[in-house]
């Protein structure tokens, strides 16, 4: 019987759910926590008020197989369209696994979605999506930093991912990513987003960006309405604009017998959006501030764009590919885990005159890990 696919209505969330923890991953979040899973999946000012923002695929009245999208609107250079972040491809490894994955992929590349993007694919859809016609990228950049005083926290954090790692080489890559000094912070930083970042801030960073619309609406939906995440937001003026930092600080916990073990405090930056280079300085002495208040010992930030990159390394971050064992620095905290800090992406059906994004000082791609559903629990 060939598979029927379609997108899913409301009342298949507990199907959805069934064939994720069968198939997928077991007690995910979005089985914990269906106000996730509808936050993510029913935006209903951009997509069908009627149905999730999923497809799934059914065979004999069940489900084999589902592929999340989250529309949004798509900024190139001030022009916009809709786009869409694929996510969490789930196939049955059945006889018609292949066409099944096909099929799915196909409901989300249409119309009116002009640029579809999928963020942490699995490696065996990989070659597909090649195939297909996708660019594909190694892995977002990401930029680590460790708190002057938090160095011996950091080493036993590694030792307990890496303990056949002898003391010298946790100390070398420790002491390679720790910050030389905290600058002191700008007397006026603010907490809150700014009334007059649609206005005045968010028309010129569009002007010279590509990526998700950043304006009030989109940070407002991403950041305070987030069901289970409190993200801080720090802002810095410089005249008339607003530079913009928002963070979260995650608890790192480690399997035990027991159970889960809470080993200590980490902050992760997803929104980096300075108004000039010395404003992206100030907002990282704000930042680097409340981070120590909160007893983190570091932070680390995904995202794409050149410039920004070299802001953030001025700032004390460092690349992790710029240390031969930068990559091992765990990026998954709930649970703490051993794999290396990459996430890999594909970006489809872009127009010719979009260039494409890269890891380049040059690329002018603004991609952060909070897009789609990459920054959420495990």
């Amino acid at each position: 019987m060939n598979p029927v696919v379609r997108y899913a209505r409301h009342s298949d969330y507990k199907r959805m759910s069934r064939f994720a923890d069968d198939h997928w991953v077991k007690d995910h979040v979005y089985i914990r926590k269906p106000e996730l899973f509808e936050w993510t999946f029913r935006r209903t000012r951009l997509w069908d008020e009627d149905s999730y923002s999923v497809a799934i695929a059914e065979m004999d009245g069940e489900v084999v197989g589902m592929l999340g999208g989250v529309p949004y609107i798509f900024n190139c250079f001030g022009k916009q369209s809709l786009g869409l972040w694929l996510m969490n491809y789930v196939v049955w490894k059945g006889p018609c696994r292949g066409l099944i994955a096909l099929q799915l992929l196909n409901m989300m590349r249409r119309p009116p979605f002009e640029t579809v993007m999928g963020v942490g694919p699995p490696q065996w859809l990989l070659p597909t999506y090649r195939a297909m016609g996708a660019k594909t990228l190694s892995g977002i950049p990401r930029h680590v930093a460790v708190l002057p005083g938090a160095e011996n926290r950091m080493v036993d954090l590694m030792s307990m991912v890496y303990p056949e790692w002898d003391a010298a080489r946790l100390r070398s890559l420790v002491r390679a990513f720790t910050l030389q000094s905290v600058p002191e912070p700008s007397p006026s930083a603010g907490s809150l987003l700014p009334d007059t970042w649609d206005r005045i801030d968010w028309p010129q960073l569009a002007a010279e960006t590509i990526g998700a619309v950043r304006d009030l609406d989109y940070l407002t939906w991403r950041y305070l309405q987030h069901p289970l995440f409190c993200y801080r937001v720090v802002t810095v003026p410089e005249g008339e604009r607003t530079g913009l930092l928002v963070w979260r600080l995650e608890t790192i916990r480690r399997v035990t017998p027991p159970g889960l073990e809470e080993v200590d405090r980490i902050g992760r930056v997803v929104e980096f959006l300075p108004a000039s280079r010395e404003n992206a300085k100030e907002l990282l002495a704000v930042f680097w501030r409340d981070l120590h208040a909160a007893d983190a010992i570091g932070a680390d930030f995904f995202g794409f764009h050149g410039r920004i990159g070299s802001y953030l390394q001025e700032g004390g971050f460092r690349k992790v590919d710029s240390h031969s064992d930068g990559l091992a620095i765990p990026w998954r905290f709930q649970p703490l885990e051993r794999r290396d800090g990459t996430i890999p992406c594909a970006i489809f059906a872009l127009k010719e005159e979009v260039p494409m994004c890269s890891v380049d000082s040059t690329s002018q791609w603004y991609w952060t890990k909070s897009d789609a559903d990459v920054d959420r629990p495990n």
